[in-house]
């Protein structure tokens, strides 16, 4: 997993923006969850949540981020929700997250 500080660089090259707000958000559940954190937020979900709040640009932000932790931008379809179950306190606070 990359830091905070490689992840708002490769935003900077690629975007010409660290967008720290972005990559921080991305990563504060870790200190509730550790590593489980990404289940949460490093996902399609996360992505689009991000381009609402921050846009566009964000959006892209979001995107380099994970895929640099993820390799890919995880799809939430079946197989997710069916690991996601077996993690009844990160399946929680996912549900939680994207409520509307």
């Amino acid at each position: 997993m990359a830091s905070f500080e490689e992840h708002c660089n490769d935003c900077e090259k690629q975007l010409g923006d660290r967008f720290e707000q972005v990559n921080r958000w991305l990563d504060e559940l870790f200190q509730y969850v550790g590593s489980d954190h990404r289940d949460i937020r490093h996902n399609e979900l996360g992505v689009q949540k991000v381009k609402r709040m921050w846009g566009d640009e964000a959006s892209k932000a979001a995107i380099i981020h994970i895929t640099k932790d993820e390799g890919c931008i995880p799809k939430v379809d079946l197989s997710f929700k069916l690991r996601m179950a077996m993690k009844p306190e990160i399946d929680f606070a996912f549900r939680k997250e994207y409520e509307e």
